[in-house]
């Protein structure tokens, strides 16, 4: 199984570059497959140091030049030759001082480190660099933004999955099928979020005034193509079994706001849009009456679906049969 990628900070206060090359020192000796390191000193006008790998030349040149550190870096690699096939990189970086977005303190970056290992490391720093963690939560509100949601989903899933001849691969390989086909079917015009729901799909566009009606006609479209292709899962020598009867979807336009801490959305369209796509049967597409600039090449039907805490609802209903050519 290959390993996460880690990223860790720590609000570690006042530390000198000795410091940092202790740190690296110490996550060496528990990592000696990072032979090899390089420093570089960035300071606030211009670099000071650059990929420098023998310390006692960076502690020269560093000299008398430490109020003017913005941060400090070390990058590790496996091998000399940093674009050689298998070679791994890891990366730690120190900013006395808050800058631009940025935090003040200890960063750490790996694509390679399993978790065991790291934790070992961390116990290294938590033990020899003590640090105060603000024990107030980050407040984020969200920034306002305009979104079309969409959500697809399949028909039938948890009921088919209840048949005991079903296993979890042949489960896995109808999902790996159905998201494949959603995320080909959106990728002339790629959402802002894509989220994987078990058995369903939520994808969202972060719209303005230019892009809106390419994002409405790319998600429209793709529920479309989707409710037919979906036998092509059905029909597929794979999956002896069959699989659930079909696919619905649902669609909401509207405000929202943008989570940037998980890159996220929260708002009512996106609750709408799961609210019609649950109510939504196999062959239809449900689309909500707030979503504009809907293509003209497919005719739609005016239609009340009842929707959890809404009740009645006036939408627009979609199919397949019904495009105008």
């Amino acid at each position: 199984m290959a390993n996460p990628i880690i990223r860790r900070h720590y609000p570690i206060p006042d530390l000198s570059f000795r410091d940092f090359w202790d740190i690296c020192s110490r996550f060496q000796t528990l990592h000696p497959e990072y032979r090899h390191v390089y420093y570089t000193v960035d300071g606030f006008e211009s670099f000071i140091i650059l990929d420098e790998p023998n310390v006692s030349n960076v502690l020269k040149k560093l000299d008398g030049k430490e109020q003017r550190v913005r941060k400090y870096s070390a990058r590790f690699y496996t091998g000399r030759t940093h674009y050689a096939e298998g070679y791994s990189v890891s990366e730690i970086q120190y900013l006395p001082v808050k800058y631009d977005r940025f935090k003040q303190g200890l960063s750490f970056y790996s694509d390679s480190v399993n978790r065991l290992q790291y934790y070992q490391f961390e116990e290294e720093i938590v033990a020899n660099y003590p640090y105060e963690v603000n024990e107030q939560p980050d407040v984020e509100f969200g920034k306002p933004c305009e979104v079309l949601a969409l959500v697809i989903d399949i028909r039938g899933f948890s009921t088919f999955c209840e048949n005991p001849n079903i296993e979890s691969p042949y489960t896995c390989g109808l999902m790996s099928a159905f998201y494949d086909m959603v995320t080909g079917s959106l990728e002339r015009f790629p959402p802002d979020l894509t989220k994987f729901l078990g058995d369903g799909v939520l994808a969202i566009w972060e719209n303005s005034p230019r892009d809106r009606e390419i994002a409405i006609e790319t998600a429209l479209t793709a529920s479309l193509q989707l409710t037919s292709r979906w036998k092509l899962v059905q029909e597929n020598p794979h999956f002896t079994h069959g699989a659930p009867e079909a696919v619905g979807a649902g669609i909401c336009f509207g405000l929202a706001s943008h989570l940037k801490i998980c890159n996220d959305y929260i708002g009512r369209p996106i609750n709408i849009a799961s609210r019609l796509c649950s109510a939504c049967p196999g062959d239809r597409v449900y689309v909500d009456r707030s979503v504009p600039d809907l293509p003209l090449k497919y005719k739609k039907e005016e239609y009340v679906a009842h929707i959890k805490p809404y009740g009645r609802h006036n939408i627009w209903s979609f199919g397949n049969e019904r495009r105008i050519n």
